[in-house]
């Protein structure tokens, strides 16, 4: 749908949105001379240059665009926000969170069927699934990207198809498969001068070549690859390079010039925020210290890995790394003056041979006993997450009881009203409307009276039935979600001034009934609040099912809901309480003088 709010309005509260670099802010700038969607389109246009340069402003940017893309209801725009927006969470090792935009994006394009941005969906999803080493899974997504796009003539997408299968050929062991699928995707960035992409063919296949042995020809990749993020300023594809080249001198043994290189590489990586090659470099530059004899550092790098990982970076744990950075410094002086001592005789020399022994092996015990330390923790953590999830488990089952205990006590009063309160008062219309009839002597003002009389037991009557069908609707335990939601939309805004639409896609067969009951409830709740509070003139509602998800989408172009609103209000922690009892969650987008979009998502079986 398209919400009345204007873009121009949403750019001139740019005080909301704050980037860390200059650079950033400048592109920002200039996004605002736009108009309209083209506003959008230079921001989508221009997210990867604004990402390389740090990785937290790259997200803040698509965050920012896929807000405005919604305000304009051009579907497009909203799914090639959300497919940015994915890569940026793959890039910074969220996966759950690039997954959920990646799909969000190919459900867009495929109901839009427009095969270039699909066939630039399945690439990214082929991405995905090769850092899953689902490989058999990511060749799937690259057949169908390759037929879309070279129906379409997309050759940007033809070409990132043909690196992305060099690249799962590579980590499959099929060296030279690999190699003939990155020259087929050199040249046709040769010909489309496509520098950026170039670039990183000349990345990906200089690690084939490393993993066949051959360090010159991937050297020379490298090489070429460096110059070209050089000029690019690409940051990010530096620090790819970087840890690429690392490798290939830590496995020629020369430790100083690889140590040196995993540093630059992590420094970098620091300054872009990208987690997921800080680990990696931390992990590599700890295997060359132990390569390298330096134990204690190994460690120290290892350990620096882990926490990486596990997002766990805590004031002791900082501490004790400080502390064992200030207890190398210290083995290293000594080390040094024992250095000195060697030289002076020749039995000097074997008392210090022997200290560095014990030395040593004290250093790999004392790792050892950080690693138990390290592993008990973990396995701490562990269980008393899994004692949490079975608290949380019986909770939810409490929930779903309180639920259950209350849909039936709707249904039985329902019933009492209808088939008790409701007879009763059809068998006393039926006996007043015969009084009537027979009452002809009466005197006019008595008429009246009986006339007036009816009409309250007529709207008495009608009552009854609201509340019954309030109660338990009988369109959904007959008919289903769709028509009880369609029926629900009817009589609560007959009477007022809001304008709705509702889409739905996909519902030929029913649903299980505890979910049924639970999304139309949480409809309804939605509904009431939009009334109540929004200050609405125009609600859209979409319910569409997609494989294993169902989508329900409630979006209007009123205040806005507030953040202690999000947090306390009994109605949002009602809906909350039901998804929870049908593996559902809900996210509320939403801006000043921009309106509510509340997006709920249930995975099915």
């Amino acid at each position: 749908m398209k919400l009345t709010t204007s873009i121009i309005l949403l750019f001139s509260a740019s005080s909301l949105f704050s980037f860390e670099t200059n650079y950033a802010d400048s592109m920002f700038e200039k996004a605002k001379e736009q108009r309209g969607k083209q506003a959008i389109n230079f921001m989508l246009d221009n997210f990867f240059s604004v990402f390389i340069k740090n990785h937290e402003d790259g997200t803040r940017w698509m965050q920012t665009c896929l807000t405005y893309s919604r305000q304009t209801g051009d579907k497009k725009l909203i799914g090639r926000s959300h497919l940015s927006l994915g890569t940026t969470f793959y890039m910074r090792g969220d996966y759950p969170q690039c997954l959920e935009n990646y799909q969000t994006a190919l459900d867009i394009f495929e109901a839009l069927n427009d095969k270039s941005l699909i066939g630039r969906t399945c690439n990214e999803f082929s991405v995905y699934w090769r850092k899953q080493k689902l490989f058999e899974k990511g060749l799937e997504y690259l057949d169908r990207s390759y037929q879309l796009c070279t129906e379409c003539k997309d050759t940007g997408c033809v070409e990132t198809s043909l690196n992305n299968r060099a690249v799962i050929y590579e980590m499959m062991g099929r060296y030279d498969d690999a190699i003939r699928y990155y020259k087929k995707a050199e040249d046709i960035a040769v010909a489309s001068n496509n520098q950026t992409g170039l670039a990183y063919i000349y990345t990906d296949c200089a690690e084939c070549y490393r993993l066949k042995g051959n360090s010159d020809s991937s050297m020379i990749q490298i090489n070429r690859s460096i110059e070209i993020m050089s000029s690019l300023q690409n940051f990010q594809g530096l620090a790819m390079n970087l840890i690429n080249k690392a490798a290939l001198f830590a496995e020629e043994k020369r430790y100083d010039e690889a140590i040196a290189t995993y540093l630059e590489c992590i420094e970098l990586s620091e300054k872009l925020k990208y987690t997921d090659l800080q680990k990696n470099a931390h992990a590599q530059l700890g295997k060359t210290f132990a390569e390298s004899g330096d134990f204690e550092k190994s460690f120290y790098h290892m350990d620096r890995s882990a926490f990486l990982h596990d997002s766990i970076m805590n004031v002791e744990k900082i501490r004790s790394l400080s502390e064992m950075e200030v207890k190398y410094e210290t083995e290293k002086i000594e080390n040094d003056l024992l250095a000195e001592k060697q030289v002076r005789t020749e039995s000097e020399l074997k008392l210090a041979n022997r200290n560095k022994w014990l030395i040593g092996l004290g250093g790999f015990f004392t790792a050892s006993i950080f690693l138990v330390l390290f592993l008990y923790q973990r396995k701490s953590s562990r269980a008393k997450a899994e004692k949490d999830e079975a608290i949380i488990a019986e909770r939810e089952k409490g929930i779903q009881a309180v639920f259950d205990a209350t849909e039936e006590e709707r249904q039985r009063i329902a019933k009492d009203l209808h088939d008790g309160i409701g007879q009763q008062m059809s068998g006393l219309k039926l006996a007043w409307q015969n009084l009537t009839i027979s009452s002809k002597n009466l005197s006019e003002e008595e008429k009246n009276k009986l006339h007036e009389l009816s009409k309250i037991l007529d709207s008495t009557a009608a009552d009854v039935r609201d509340i019954s069908h309030r109660m338990m609707p009988k369109v959904l335990e007959a008919f289903g979600l769709v028509p009880a939601i369609e029926e629900m939309l009817e009589k609560s805004f007959k009477l007022s001034e809001i304008k709705y639409e509702f889409e739905h896609y996909n519902f030929d067969q029913r649903l299980p009934k505890k979910t049924e009951i639970a999304l139309f409830r949480i409809c309804q709740e939605l509904i009431n609040n939009v009334i109540k509070h929004a200050n609405a003139n125009f609600v859209s509602i979409q319910l569409f099912k997609n494989q294993n998800q169902l989508i329900l989408i409630v979006e209007d172009n009123g205040k806005g809901i507030q953040q202690n609103e999000k947090q306390d209000g009994h109605g949002l922690l009602n809906i909350k309480s039901r998804l929870n009892t049908i593996n559902g969650q809900v996210n509320y987008a939403a801006s000043e003088n921009a309106g509510t979009t509340a997006t709920i998502r249930v995975l099915m079986g």
